[in-house]
Order: structure tokens, then C-alpha cells, then sequence
């Protein structure tokens, strides 16, 4: 069995992914759909962007893959037409850790250990694992040897409703659905997050599973402030509390605090991991995201955890239903998961382009347990939310 088409698709859907509750777009850049949140310095999208990839063996399997890209989505296509793409041509899609080793060294040397260049191959290594479980007849998350679980424990990913009152009605609701907990979007300054964090948590039940981001937005002093503020509420984690480079800064707030500092979102392979989670440890969870690591990154991430009793809390942010496909398929993979991230305002969308849709029951996420990552592409569907397709073949 050969690779004999590789298929790039950029993918635009037309709907705002709001952060919390907000429908302007202030700060967008000229001639651009992308934009700055008042309270954060990174740039978002007034549209679902990804990209997505289908890799095509002379057997007539195919596998899908996703690499993620919130902005920028023809970034990743690019390298996936002029490298990665012409790479897989004629290669045994089942070799896919060889693969995925002979790809990372491509262009690492040149300072590509990440990036974008990672989030491609991320997109082909998801697809040949889809390959591998449609050639054997199952799923990835049986191919992995499991699964530990069929269905998943989650928490929603944001409440973005536009006042606080709104917010803790959802909140509320969320709960009454069967969801284990919910995640807040924090960042807007101390007073306003403290108080965020305290009518939330009187909002809900004591037993409610309550976590915090604050999207990389604090100094060392503010995040030992507010993580103390959390502690007494009882939250679960704080994510990304400092820069995402600050690595000494994160060790010393794991060192400083008994409430879990959760990382990974930023981080891509277990050569960038490694130094977060060796002691001295500068996260207690762990978040790799299957479109950021690939499947084979993630395991290994997952597998680095494991053998440091740091529990894996798989990531996902703006992505499509086969990214939230392939992610369900680790989680129930691997030995030490905690929780999984659910992005409740994608998945109607998301799941548009599946003929499979993923399903979600009492608050549970249900894996599907056939071939490969689960779920099959409507292609119908795809090409209408497709700015662009591009592919790739031997000819």
C-alpha cells in the first residue's frame, strides 16, 4: 500500500467564536478577518479557520487529518503542498512513526521544531493513523491498545454569555446537563476576575469541577494572588497563568502554590514538554492538543506523564470535527487522563461536515468506536465551507 494523493483543504467557516460574549471585533487588521479581543494581546478570527488534510493510498483507503490554525490556515497548506505533501508520495502510509521522526527532521535544524511546521505534519500523522485503524478495522483508540474508557469526562470550554448573570445562569445549565465542570476565560484584571471566579462558584454545586484560564495574561504576583483566591473557591486548575515562554516563571508558581498549573496548549512535541515536566516541574497537568502534536506526539507527551504521575488533560481549542475526533480517540487511549476539554459552541458546526456526527449524552462524550478516528467527512459539505483545496500527487 502506497500514498498517491494528498488533498489540502483551508478551511472558513463564517461564525464568530466569541471568547466570552463578545460580538464586536475591535482592532481588525486592514483587508483581514482577524482581530484583537480587548483583554488579550493575540490575534482571533472573525471565522472558524483551519486546515484540513486527506491522504489517499493506492488502495483506496483514506485517512483525515487536521492541523490547527485559528489564524492563518493557508500557512500549514503551504507546507503541507511544497514539503510535506510531496514527501508522502509513494510512502507505506503504515510506517507512520518513521514518518513522522523523518518529517520533525526536515527543517528543525533551522529553528521549524514548532510552529506551523509541526501543526502539518500533525495534520498527515492524524491521517495516517486514520489509515492504519480503517486498514486493521478499528479504532485509534483500539489501535493504541485501549480504550481505558468509551466515553470521556468533560468540562465546557468557556462561558460566553455576555453579562455575569448570564454566565451563571449557563453555568447552571451546564451542570444540570451531566457536564463534570466548566473552564472560565480570566485575563480581564484581578477585581474583575475575582469577582468573576466567586459568583461562579456560588452559582454552582460544591462538588461542581471548576477551572480557570487566564490565556497567558498575568505577572508572577498577580497569578500567585488570583491562584490563591482560587484555592479557597476550590478550583481544579489554573491554565496558562504567565507567558507561554516564561518557563522559570511557571516552576516557581507550581513551587509557590497547592492549586495545579496546567500547560501544553503552546507545546507541540515531548522534546518541548520535557523541560516542563522534569523536576523542577513547571506544570501539574498536562495539555498537549492532537492538531498541535499529531497522534504520535500526543501519546508520547501522554507516555512522558505517565511515567512522572502528571495526569493529561488533552486540549482543544478552534478546530473542526475530525480534530475533536482524533482527540476523543487518544483520551480514551491513554492510562492517566483527567478531563477533556469540550468546545460546546463548535460542535453543532463542527460536526456539519461529518456523515458520523460525534455525539454527546448526559454531559459524556461518546468515542466512537469505529475505524480509524471514528467518523467519516461529508465532502459535499466541506466544499462549502472550503476557501481552498490544493492537491498534491506524483504526476
Amino acid at each position: 500500500m502506497k500514498i498517491e494523493r494528498v488533498d489540502i483543504y483551508i478551511y472558513k467557516l463564517d461564525q464568530h467564536y466569541q471568547l466570552r460574549g463578545m460580538t464586536e471585533t475591535p482592532g481588525l487588521l486592514p483587508g483581514t478577518n482577524y482581530f484583537f479581543e480587548p483583554h488579550w494581546r493575540q490575534a482571533y478570527s472573525r471565522r472558524v479557520e483551519s486546515c484540513l488534510v486527506k491522504v489517499t493510498t493506492d488502495t483506496g483507503l483514506i485517512g483525515w487529518g487536521e492541523a490547527q490554525a485559528p489564524i492563518l490556515p493557508e500557512t500549514p497548506a503551504s507546507i503541507l503542498k511544497h514539503l510535506v505533501g510531496p514527501f508522502l508520495i509513494g510512502r507505506d502510509p503504515l510506517e507512520r512513526s518513521v514518518i513522522n521522526d523523518q518529517l520533525y527532521h526536515i527543517n528543525n535544524i533551522r529553528g521549524h521544531e514548532s510552529g506551523f511546521t509541526v501543526d502539518a505534519i500533525a495534520a498527515v500523522d492524524t491521517a495516517l493513523w486514520d489509515i492504519a485503524g480503517r486498514h486493521h478495522g478499528v479504532s485509534i483508540a483500539r489501535l493504541l491498545g485501549g480504550p481505558f474508557r468509551q466515553e470521556l469526562t468533560a468540562y465546557v470550554s468557556g462561558l460566553r454569555q455576555p453579562t455575569l448573570d448570564d454566565q451563571a445562569e449557563a453555568a447552571r445549565g451546564y451542570v444540570d446537563e451531566g457536564f463534570a465542570g466548566i473552564k472560565l476565560f480570566l485575563g480581564h484584571g484581578l477585581p474583575v476576575d475575582r469577582k468573576t471566579v466567586r459568583r461562579i462558584r456560588e452559582s454552582v454545586d460544591p462538588e461542581t469541577r471548576l477551572f480557570a484560564d487566564c490565556l497567558w495574561r498575568y505577572r508572577m504576583d498577580e497569578a500567585i494572588r488570583l491562584a490563591r483566591e482560587l484555592e479557597s473557591l476550590d478550583y481544579e486548575f489554573l491554565e496558562a497563568p504567565l507567558a507561554p515562554e516564561d518557563l522559570a516563571g511557571h516552576r516557581q508558581l507550581v513551587q509557590s502554590l497547592d492549586l495545579s498549573i496546567a500547560v501544553g496548549e503552546a507545546l507541540r512535541t515531548a522534546w518541548e514538554f520535557g523541560p516542563w515536566i522534569h523536576e523542577p516541574r513547571a506544570l501539574g497537568i498536562a495539555q498537549p492538543d492532537v492538531v498541535r502534536c499529531g497522534i504520535t506526539n500526543t501519546v508520547k507527551v501522554s507516555h512522558l506523564c505517565e511515567a512522572h504521575r502528571i495526569p493529561v488533560a488533552p486540549h482543544v481549542g478552534v478546530c473542526t470535527g475530525v480534530g475533536m475526533a482524533a482527540t476523543w480517540q487518544v483520551a480514551a487511549a491513554i492510562p492517566n487522563f483527567l478531563i477533556q476539554e469540550y468546545q460546546l459552541q463548535l460542535l453543532e458546526r463542527a460536526n456539519t461536515i461529518l456523515s458520523t456526527p460525534l455525539e454527546v449524552h448526559g454531559g459524556k462524550l461518546i468515542v466512537p468506536d469505529r475505524p480509524g478516528i471514528g467518523v467519516d467527512v461529508d465532502k459535499s459539505a466541506l466544499a462549502t465551507v472550503t476557501d481552498e483545496t490544493i492537491t498534491v500527487t506524483g504526476g
